[in-house]
């Protein structure tokens, strides 16, 4: 009996002073973290986690609308272990959502109190601004924790939430972004604290966090919070990354709450009316108002972004620092889930081909619009339609919605920072969880490539030998970026020994993620220059999107 006692208070004593080991004293008080058991993939590795850390004030009441406040001190030592909160999610519903969600979590490959400091990945997660959390399982950093990198994820508020706006400086918009700022604010200041180098931080996003990243670039309120940055499949010159209209949508948000509202009264009365309602009340407009975006500032103090983009790539009016960035080979091919409702798309396009112009070319005139659609349905089926050669129909929507405006971005970007590297990822296979083929056209769909860089499984013996090669060389590429800001420092077998240049002015080099790594020149070059070339003719300045 005494003999159990004595283990018991052995074992009380150690997990004790484990506990201990795991509290980190922050300037708004103390949090404990937890010890993560890694998943089987990933052998004989510990690391830690550090979960639902508060680094804002609840954007609640008055703070609804506005741009977030720093976190309030606590009391106490705070459980950093669950991060199941999530911002209200547009046209979703879920036990965990609540607008008292601006939350982040830290993972580290090492105790704090070992003294190493290690480059850090801040990722930011994508879903259009309207859906998206990080409430990620801890397993899934496993890959980065065995690559000896800090990482940091975080929500910010989308849908209305994070990006009403009265187009003035009552709520001048973009909560979101800015919530992502006062994150990356909250990482440069404290990540030394969990072991993280503040001075080698990495922000990394995928589609509308890819678009989040380089708005943080354009941003000059984010200058020095990062080192460098990586974006996957998205830019801030995607017609989808910006907001058009977004007063008409405030006032009707709230006429969708209270028919009677009407039109009349100021903005100011608007704030305060979407600030005293219930928040399910504005959450349940989701049904009706699905599409919200940043929009660019009137100019005041705090403006996240309050230039046009385009123009301040041209000009160099952005935070100059390393980029990787890229798209997946065809990254509209999941709109073909439903082919038949995809052919039926595509007999739109065919009956009008002025529908094909995108609206931020600035073409009013009927018949120019007309003929420029023309122009454009000539480039991918020639004299056939849309409606047979439905995988162009494909091609031309990617290139629409995001490769066009991600190829620009970097080409505008590498006019004046020369460490700017690209991407095609064309590698599909079973861990992509894409099964969709159409023949001539590519088959890695939107997001497919976060299936190679993110640990979902405890196990992947069930996927094949390629898979399993191609996961590791994309996360080696990019840790690599987040390491040394070079995806190919040295050549390696494990990348097939090619080292990936940087663009250049006078040539334009991608690498090729394929079964084999490959350098390539002008990705998307059977229609791009061709869309250069449309802008040039025909687009109006200035250019908000591409």
């Amino acid at each position: 009996m005494l003999k159990l006692l004595f283990f018991l208070l052995v074992h009380f004593i150690f997990k004790a002073y484990c506990n201990d080991d795991l509290i980190v004293t922050l300037p708004n008080g103390k949090i404990r973290g937890i010890t993560v058991t890694p998943p089987a993939v990933v052998k004989d590795i510990t690391y830690y986690a550090f979960l639902g850390i508060p680094f804002a004030a609840p954007p609640v009441g008055p703070l609804r609308f506005k741009p977030p406040q720093p976190a309030k001190n606590w009391n106490g030592i705070l459980e950093a272990n669950n991060n199941k909160v999530s911002c209200f999610q547009t046209d979703q519903h879920d036990d965990y959502e609540t607008e008292d969600c601006l939350y982040l979590s830290v993972y580290t490959p090492n105790k704090p109190s070992s003294g190493k400091q290690t480059p850090v990945l801040v990722f930011i997660y994508g879903g259009g601004y309207v859906h998206g959390h990080a409430t990620y399982g801890s397993k899934s950093v496993a890959f980065l924790m065995k690559d000896d990198i800090t990482v940091v994820t975080f929500n910010y508020r989308v849908g209305p939430f994070g990006f009403l706006s009265t187009e003035d400086t009552v709520v001048p918009g973009n909560m979101g972004l800015k919530d992502q700022q006062l994150a990356l604010k909250w990482v440069h200041n404290n990540i030394h604290l969990f072991g993280g180098d503040k001075n080698k931080i990495t922000i990394m996003g995928q589609s509308a966090g890819a678009a989040s990243v380089t708005y943080q670039l354009l941003s000059p309120g984010s200058a020095g919070l990062f080192s460098a940055a990586i974006a996957n499949s998205g830019s801030a010159l995607c017609n989808w990354a910006h907001q058009n209209n977004a007063l008409d949508t405030a006032y009707g948000i709230a006429n969708e709450i209270d028919p009677n509202f009407g039109r009349k009264k100021t903005t100011q009365e608007l704030l305060k009316f979407l600030q005293s309602v219930d928040a399910s009340a504005i959450h349940a407009t989701s049904n009706k108002y699905k599409i919200f975006a940043p929009v660019i500032e009137v100019p005041h103090d705090g403006a996240i972004i309050s230039a046009n983009m385009y123009d301040s790539l041209v000009q160099g009016h952005f935070n100059k620092v390393p980029l990787l960035m890229g798209f997946n080979s065809e990254e509209s091919i999941g709109m073909a889930k439903d082919i038949n409702a995809w052919i039926n798309h595509c007999k739109m396009y065919d009956a009008n081909p002025g529908g094909l112009v995108d609206p931020d070319m600035h073409i009013t005139d009927y018949k120019t619009k007309l003929a420029v659609g023309n122009e454009i349905k000539n480039l991918y089926v020639g004299h056939s339609t849309f409606e047979h050669e439905y995988g162009k129909g494909i091609q031309y929507f990617g290139d629409n919605t995001f490769i066009r405006a991600i190829i620009k971005f970097a080409e505008l970007y590498t006019q004046h920072v020369k460490e700017v590297y690209f991407y095609q990822f064309s590698y599909h296979g079973k861990l992509g969880q894409n099964d969709i083929y159409i023949p001539g056209i590519g088959r890695v769909a939107h997001a497919e490539d976060q299936w190679y860089f993110w640990c979902y499984w405890d196990t992947y013996s069930q996927f094949p030998t390629p898979d399993i090669i191609t996961m590791q060389r994309y996360v080696g590429l990019l840790a690599n970026f987040v390491k040394y800001h070079n995806p190919t420092p040295v050549a390696q077998p494990i990348f097939d020994n090619v080292i990936w240049p940087e663009i250049r002015s006078h040539y334009f080099a991608y690498l090729d993620i394929d079964t084999k790594l490959s350098i390539r020149y002008n990705p998307r070059n059977f229609s791009y220059n061709a869309w250069v070339g449309f802008y040039d003719k025909y687009a109006k300045k200035p250019f908000i999107s591409y």
